[in-house]
């Protein structure tokens, strides 16, 4: 053993040996990288949006990301959605920009973050200047927002992708009963799918009916803004997608979906024509994040300001990544007590998560609200969880395709009984002071009483939630209910039903939390910071000490094991399913 132990420490040793020495890298390349040249915007300069590039929640510029240096090592630079848009809207009445150029168009960050960029694209050509598209292949999320060009252009041999929405639920029932492994699940709400993938080897009708109606919606939402754009029939377009009619390029040009064909080559003496350069090499183009980077600029002038809080993530307990107690409890208060905070923001995006430190973040929030507007603008999901800490605000912006509601609480808890006896032939013998006092310890199945004291704790839960969302969202318990029992909806749907005010995305939000302060002349701060590549390796370097202390003690380490998975034991406001627009 104190071999083993010497062993491993070395290992964990050399690790962090070689982690300084990779941080010592970084540093000798930031030296060696140049300072970042202010950007300026040439006249009849064109705004290119490559749509490969990462669009997120926020704006992160990391000065160890070295993906454009060092190909394929990625990286976590990326522009947000509000500064993408913002910027959109300054090229509409900058004289410096001639028009838009999309590309890369079989790309995608996200189809709720390519319906605000499409609004802004809307915008942008009502002020009289065009939008351009070419696409070499055309994703779903990639066409639906080059639909809104004034022309769009591919390559001869572009492929469509343009095929539906879907989602697929692994069902795990079967192979967890090789192993022994019962999940006991323990929920309130028809349609709270969590953890069914766990009980059953198929799909319940709830649950495909609910799915169903999503993926409809999602469609809908989205292939109602390519038709309107391209003046053909959502009849006709569902008819092309289903029969596959629309596999090449040249299918797209014959259904109306694009303008023309034409190579690279031909697409930038196009541009070059459109800009009035004399040639491809006169041609000034300038990207997304550098044209934000030359006119998004923060009023530091301006003392009133408006905070927008980034709920990003699952909502976890403390200790965790994501949204947590630790980290948001801070900031909320802090934005309360601040008197030059005019108005608060929170962008939600979020599938949900644990129950209590939701309650805790909804409980500062309101009040926060009591002092000062409270405005809630939802990203690409506001679900379970992430509905629990927003429906009580002033109002409500969500995109169309937002998966939004989920209202509903389930708790579920692995038993491993069958596991030890039959299949890795164990017995654990468990000593107690009362009769439940090792209830929930994955070594036996609940019995009758714990169940019923489980489901209980659900009930009480699900309660509250519904008279959570009956007081900020103006209804009954009972109407809450009707609309509630854990079921999604897509933000059209929720608008009709009561549960947002409005659709709109984040710029929205802060037009009219500004309008709510009374504000004219404003700043934003965006909470919380965002971190770059060495604030991260940073982290992973501080918790290095008790991974070597874990490491270092295998037995103690693997009782540490056993003892995190009990304590995954809990109950959950959360939605468990990813859409794909195909």
């Amino acid at each position: 053993m104190k071999f083993l132990k010497s062993l491993l420490a070395a290992f964990i040793g050399s690790l962090i040996a070689f982690g300084l020495l990779v941080l010592l890298l970084f540093g000798m390349i930031g030296a060696l990288i140049p300072a970042e040249e202010p950007v300026a915007v040439a006249p009849s300069s064109i705004l290119k949006i490559d749509m490969s590039s990462v669009i997120g929640e926020q704006t992160v510029s990391d000065p160890f990301d070295m993906s454009s240096i060092v190909p394929y090592t990625g990286g976590s630079s990326c522009i947000g959605i509000l500064d993408a848009v913002r910027a959109i809207d300054c090229a509409a009445s900058d004289p410096a920009v001639k028009f838009i150029y999309l590309t890369n168009c079989g790309s995608s960050s996200g189809i709720t973050y390519m319906e605000e960029l499409r609004g802004a694209l809307e915008r942008f050509r009502t002020s009289g200047k065009p939008v351009i598209a070419y696409g070499d292949n055309f994703s779903f999320g990639g066409y639906y927002l080059a639909s809104v060009a004034d022309k769009i252009y591919a390559d001869e041999f572009a492929m469509n992708n343009i095929l539906g929405v879907s989602t697929t639920i692994i069902f795990l029932k079967d192979i967890l009963d090789r192993f022994g492994v019962e999940m006991q699940l323990i929920r309130h709400g028809k349609y709270k799918s969590a953890g069914e993938q766990f009980i059953a080897n198929d799909i319940s009708e709830a649950n495909r009916e609910q799915n169903q109606a999503m993926v409809d919606a999602l469609w809908q939402a989205a292939a109602s803004g390519i038709c309107k754009s391209r003046g053909i029939s959502p009849e006709d377009l569902d008819r092309m997608v289903n029969n596959l009619e629309l596999n090449t390029a040249q299918d797209m040009l014959d259904a109306g979906l694009i303008d023309g064909l034409m190579t690279v080559n031909g697409m930038e003496e196009e541009l070059a024509t459109l800009s009035g350069a004399g040639s491809v090499k006169d041609v000034k183009m300038i990207t997304l994040d550098k044209y934000a980077k030359a006119r998004i600029k923060t009023n530091y002038k301006a003392k009133d300001k408006i905070a927008v809080i980034y709920a990003d993530g699952q909502i976890n307990p403390n200790g965790s990544d994501g949204i947590t107690e630790e980290k948001f409890q801070p900031i909320i208060r802090d934005l309360r007590a601040d008197s030059s905070v005019k108005a608060v923001v929170l962008r939600v995006n979020s599938p949900g998560g644990s129950v209590q430190p939701a309650e805790i973040i909804r409980t500062e929030l309101e009040l926060l609200q009591q002092v000062k507007p409270l405005i809630v603008s939802y990203g690409s999901m506001a679900a379970s969880g992430g509905y629990w800490i927003s429906a009580g605000a002033d109002k409500i912006y969500t995109n169309s395709t937002t998966l939004t509601g989920s209202i509903g609480v389930f708790s579920m808890l692995p038993s491993l009984e069958n596991t030890f006896k039959e299949k890795i032939h164990v017995n654990p013998v468990t000593v107690r002071s009362h009769a439940h006092a090792d209830m929930g310890s994955m070594t036996r199945k609940l019995d009758r009483q714990e169940t019923a004291a489980f489901q209980a704790q659900v009930e009480m839960i699900y309660d509250h939630f519904i008279n959570i969302v009956a007081e900020g969202r103006g209804m009954t318990p009972e109407k809450v209910d009707e609309i509630a029992q854990g079921r999604v909806w897509c933000g059209n749907e929720a608008l009709g039903i009561g549960l947002v005010n409005e659709i709109g995305g984040l710029k929205d939000a802060i037009d009219y939390a500004a309008v709510s302060a009374g504000l004219q002349d404003y700043r934003i701060e965006s909470w919380p910071k965002v971190k770059n590549s060495l604030d991260k390796l940073m982290e992973t370097f501080n918790s290095a000490e008790s991974a070597m202390s874990a490491f270092s003690d295998p037995e103690h380490f693997m009782e540490s094991l056993f003892q995190s998975l009990k304590a995954e034991k809990g109950i959950y406001a959360r939605v468990p399913y990813i859409y794909y627009f195909e």
